[in-house]
C-alpha cells in the first residue's frame, strides 16, 4: 500500500475520521445540526462546550484539524462529518441511536463496521483502545485519560496526537503516538 502524504492524510482526517468528533459526545456542545441529525438519540446530560471523543474513539480534543484547522484554515466541525454519507461509523451510530462514542454501544466488540474502521492506521487502532476504555470506565473518564495523554507536561496545553515530537506551543519534547497507545493496559 502506498504511504499517504501528510497533506492527503490531513484532508482525509478532516473529511471523515476526525470529523466524527465533538458535536454529540460528552465534553462537546451539540449544535442544532447535530441534535437534528441524531433524532431519537439520547443526548448526554452533562454536555460541555469543549471537544470530546469522536464516535469512533478518536480524541477530537487533541485533533490537529480541530485545534489548528486544515491547510485551508477550515476547522473540524464535528459530527456529523461533512461527508456524513461516507462515514460508515457515523451512519452506524446514528442508526443505532448512540450518542457519544461507539464504546457505549452494546454491540461494540462485535461491530464489523467499527472493526474495519479501526484496522489501520495507528491512530485508528488507538481510537479502538479508547472505545474499549469508554466501555470499561465511562465516557468522561476515558476522555480525561486522553486529554492527560495529549497534554504537554511543560506548558499544560493540549497538543495534536499526530505531533512529531515537539509541543507546538512551547517546543518541549513530547511523546509521539506509538503502538503503546493502541495497547490495552
Amino acid at each position: 500500500m502506498k504511504k499517504m502524504s501528510l497533506t492527503t492524510r490531513r484532508v482525509f482526517i478532516a473529511g471523515c475520521a476526525c470529523a466524527s468528533c465533538a458535536g454529540v459526545s460528552v465534553g462537546a456542545m451539540s449544535s442544532d445540526r447535530n441534535t437534528k441529525s441524531l433524532k431519537g438519540a439520547a443526548a448526554p446530560s452533562d454536555v460541555q462546550k469543549e471537544p470530546g471523543l469522536a464516535m469512533c474513539g478518536i480524541c477530537c480534543a487533541a485533533c490537529e484539524v480541530h485545534l489548528k484547522g486544515s491547510q485551508s484554515g477550515k476547522k473540524c466541525g464535528g459530527c456529523p462529518p461533512s461527508a456524513a454519507t461516507k462515514c460508515a461509523v457515523y451512519l452506524c451510530s446514528k442508526a443505532k441511536g448512540i450518542a457519544g462514542c461507539c464504546g457505549l454501544c452494546p454491540e461494540f466488540e462485535t461491530c464489523e463496521t467499527l472493526k474495519k474502521h479501526h484496522e489501520k492506521p495507528l491512530y485508528r487502532r488507538v481510537a479502538r483502545r479508547t472505545c474499549t476504555r469508554v466501555k470499561a470506565v465511562g465516557l468522561q473518564a476515558a476522555l480525561a485519560e486522553q486529554k492527560a495523554r495529549w497534554t504537554c507536561k511543560t506548558c499544560g496545553k493540549l497538543f495534536p496526537w499526530n505531533t512529531q515530537g515537539k509541543c507546538p506551543h512551547c517546543g518541549a519534547a513530547v511523546e509521539v503516538m506509538s503502538e503503546k497507545d493502541a495497547q490495552l493496559s
